[in-house]
């Protein structure tokens, strides 16, 4: 781990996107379906893949809100189009990957939320927020929207690629 990093390495709290793709790709990795159909087949999204797969296992228990559960969920029928058996089948697996790396929901009631926060980036980036908050956590997005509301409010936040940076780096 490199010097002054060990912040990037407490209570991370993970957003949709990074999720979605992580938890698609865990799903593609154990079926074996062929990633064009499932996912980017580029070897630099594989590698970034690897290492968001790298630092989940070094940071858990990895937080996040069941709002980004939720989105996932959309996302997984309107993305990827799955229905049916194959989102049966991505649920378990991900259920068990999830539990593999001791998810931590954490609940953020509407009603509780940053009025502010919550017109300007909806329930999902505000549970975020406020969750990293409260654990004083560092955020993985890919959102530049989040990033933004994040760097004002001075929370950690990291994206796929600074991930894969790390990860080069420790396997260098």
């Amino acid at each position: 781990m490199p010097p002054g990093s060990i912040e990037i390495f407490r209570n991370p709290v993970i957003d949709t996107s990074v999720l979605f793709d992580f938890l698609v790709w865990r799903f593609c990795v154990e079926t074996k379906t062929a990633f064009p159909g499932c996912i980017s087949d580029s070897a630099a999204e594989k590698d970034t893949l690897r290492a968001l797969h790298w630092y989940l296992d070094q940071v858990k228990p990895i937080l996040t809100s069941p709002h980004v559960i939720a989105e996932i969920h959309g996302l997984v029928q309107s993305r990827a189009g799955w229905r049916g058996a194959r989102l049966s089948d991505f649920w378990l697996i991900a259920q068990e990957e999830l539990r593999r790396l001791s998810l931590d929901e954490r609940s953020i009631k509407l009603v509780n939320m940053n009025s502010e926060n919550l017109a300007a980036f909806g329930p999902t980036d505000d549970s975020i927020l406020q969750i990293a908050v409260q654990k004083h956590g560092t955020v993985v997005t890919g959102d530049h929207g989040l990033r933004g509301r994040l760097k004002e409010k001075q929370i950690g936040i990291l994206d796929r690629y600074e991930i894969l940076a790390l990860w080069q780096e420790h396997n260098a």
